[in-house]
């Protein structure tokens, strides 16, 4: 029984590992588990396919559009529930300050989603902040998670059932999500939102999306996408070159936008500043598993941001090396990791937790080459009857939407009976 597969069966149990004594292990492909577990054989109509779909549409502008209706789907209508959490929140004490942070407020939150917020306590104590949020009507139950390395109070709704995790305001989670709002805001083409929505969901359904189990966060999640699209990967696909030293020497030289520079290759690629050339999110997908997937070494390449650019770099191979200011917080002796900085915080990096990243790697590999034949049998009368219902993207993502399609379902019934 091999530490990859150990690792995969934890994943897929939702466990944690133990893996800092391990210096490698081989990457395994994690299917969709849990509550996206198929139950049967029987094909049902992914959600967000219209009822309509046919297979009149081209192979890539196919893919393109399912992406554009999955976006449409996975669109939050609940704007009032962090003002009622936050107002009932803000009871326990005069003065407390309650702000939510992270995906809720960049949008990229699913229907389902548990919120994050920060709170300042002020002369509020932990405990005693536990004490007043039990007497609420609101909870359900009260966990506290103190333990952690940021001491957090969970919070579950007797309604709805969803989570609130409340953490002590370090100044760090509004300067993620100030960050990240920077960057979505002057992403025009809208490419980076889509690919972490439809990414988060497909790490979701395999369990991977969370360093609980070592896979990737959505925090992480947001960098690697960014990191990919804004230096100029995406066009390079759509360009046809599978080379990956022609694709890291563009993204390590070429400003973001695809504006060559005489002076490029000294400079790191900025956020962009104005608008983008429209990109096909089929070709934008199927090039974010080809690199993360096959092409970027994890092994000796970094991902350094800054709060507006991003480059790759080399990693250098001495113990507790240091890139700029960068100083990487893993051991040296497991390479296999995704080294990644936090532009909110540059000297930290954010992908030594995810040792589940082999697995990340070699799933993403296997949907791309998955995808690509997909893609190519929709030339044959089988092959479109494989997308009718389920479409490229349904394929694609895999698993069975029917848990998740009647949590929302629930969800959107209790808060309408709430209000």
């Amino acid at each position: 029984f091999s530490v990859g597969a150990m690792l995969k069966e934890n994943i897929m149990d939702g466990r944690p590992s133990r893996m800092k004594s391990y210096s490698d292990y081989e990457g395994l492909v994690i299917p969709p588990c849990g509550d996206f577990t198929p139950h049967t054989s029987i094909t049902t109509r992914s959600p967000w396919m219209p009822v309509d779909h046919g297979s009149h549409a081209s192979r890539r502008s196919s893919l393109h559009e399912e992406l554009s209706q999955f976006m449409d789907y996975m669109a939050p209508t609940r704007e009032e529930k962090s003002s009622s959490i936050t107002k009932l929140i803000q009871k326990l004490a005069p003065g407390a300050t309650v702000c939510p942070v992270g995906s809720y407020i960049t949008k990229l939150y699913f229907p389902t989603s548990d919120i994050d917020m920060v709170i300042s306590f002020n002369q509020l104590y932990p405990s005693d902040a536990k004490t007043e949020l039990q007497l609420l009507e609101y909870k359900n139950s009260i966990d506290s998670v103190l333990q952690a390395s940021t001491p957090l109070l969970r919070v579950t709704d007797a309604t709805t059932g969803l989570e609130v995790d409340l953490t002590a305001d370090d100044g760090h989670g509004r300067r993620a999500t100030n960050v990240v709002s920077s960057w979505l805001r002057r992403d025009e083409s809208g490419v980076i939102r889509s690919l972490v929505t439809v990414l988060k969901m497909f790490l979701s359904i395999r369990r991977l999306g969370t360093t609980f189990t070592g896979g990737i966060n959505s925090y992480v999640l947001v960098w690697m996408v960014a990191a990919y699209v804004k230096l100029g990967a995406p066009e390079r696909v759509s360009q046809g070159s599978n080379d990956v030293g022609d694709i890291i020497s563009r993204m390590s030289s070429l400003h973001v936008g695809g504006r060559t520079s005489a002076t490029a290759s000294a400079q790191p690629a900025q956020a962009p500043k104005e608008s983008a050339p429209a990109l096909d999110l089929g070709d934008a997908l199927l090039g974010f598993l080809r690199f993360y997937g096959r092409d970027f070494d994890y092994a000796t390449k970094v991902i350094q941001f800054s709060t507006d650019n991003v480059r790759i770099t080399s990693k250098p191979l001495s113990p507790g090396f240091s890139v700029g200011r960068y100083r990487t917080f893993s051991s040296t002796t497991q390479q296999y990791l995704l080294h990644i900085t936090d532009p909110a915080c540059p000297t930290t990096d954010m992908g030594c937790k995810a040792y589940g990243i082999k697995h990340a790697r070699e799933t993403f590999r296997d949907a791309h080459d998955a995808l690509v034949e997909l893609l190519g049998s929709t030339k044959t009368r089988v092959g479109r009857a494989r997308t009718t219902d389920r479409g490229l993207l349904g394929n694609f993502m895999g698993g069975d939407f029917s848990n998740f399609v009647a949590e929302r379902r629930r969800i959107a019934m209790s808060w309408k009976g709430r209000h």
